[in-house]
């Protein structure tokens, strides 16, 4: 398992193979701020009660990217260890644009991204070691289908689920005193969002929402981004979960 920050390096160490690093632009910034250029200009043709925009901020949080198994000695003999490969919680934002096409029925398009520094825990217990070694950079665009369960209310509660696909951007900063480096740059990877939601219209034009949303894709990272071999490594899809507090503006 892994211990407090001193062993931090060292852990680092033996959960990534050697390789060779590539660097590279990070592209995550430029890609989001495309993305909310659209929404802006998808908006701004946008006319009539049907159509409305959004935005967001809350806790993010990463699913696991990467689970490896290795045999280590212990007071009792030789014995499995399991170490998993994920991020920090971090804030993270939203923006979307929504069209109704019924009372319950709508269609929404949203951006999601957060950063955060890569993170190594134990898969026994909840503590890990935050890394300074790298980050992560996840964008994530979806197209989920709205439900409203109550549509005429002031409060109104909904379910939604679609497609989504999330671009992984991992960047090593320069100095941090690994001697296994990560790969570097942006891997796309398709999956689906689902989550609920409430909103309460204080006016015709404005609310308040809360959403509670997971967005399941492929991980990133490949087995032989671990170790070579790719000997005792697990490749889950990571549950990435967020939560979010914004408004809502319907035009």
């Amino acid at each position: 398992h892994f211990c407090v920050c001193c062993k931090c390096r060292s852990a680092f160490g033996k959960f990534f193979s050697a390789g060779a690093a590539v660097a590279i632009l990070t592209a995550t910034v430029r890609k989001t701020l495309l993305a909310i250029g659209v929404l802006i200009l998808i908006s701004a043709v946008g006319r009539g009660e049907s159509w409305s925009i959004g935005a967001g901020t809350g806790p993010f949080i990463f699913g696991h990217f990467a689970e490896r198994t290795v045999t280590v000695m212990n007071e009792t003999g030789m014995a499995p260890s399991k170490t998993r490969l994920s991020a920090a919680t971090r804030p993270g934002a939203v923006a979307d644009i929504e069209r109704d096409f019924a009372d319950r029925w709508a269609i929404r398009l949203e951006v999601t991204w957060a950063r955060a520094p890569l993170r190594i825990k134990s898969a026994s217990g909840n503590q890990g070691v935050t890394l300074d070694a790298g980050h992560v950079n996840v964008t994530a665009i979806a197209a989920p289908l709205i439900f409203r369960i109550n549509a005429r209310r002031a409060l109104r509660f909904e379910l939604l689920g679609g497609p989504a696909y999330a671009l992984y951007n991992v960047h090593r900063r320069a100095g941090g005193g690994v001697t296994a480096p990560l790969f570097e740059g942006t891997r796309g990877r398709w999956g689906g969002a689902a989550g609920a939601g409430a909103a309460w219209w204080w006016s015709p034009h404005f609310a308040v929402e809360g959403r509670v949303q997971d967005i399941v894709t492929s991980s990133p990272f490949r087995a032989t981004d671990i170790v070579a071999s790719g000997k005792g490594v697990h490749i889950p899809k990571p549950q990435n979960g967020h939560t979010t507090v914004g408004i809502r503006y319907r035009f």
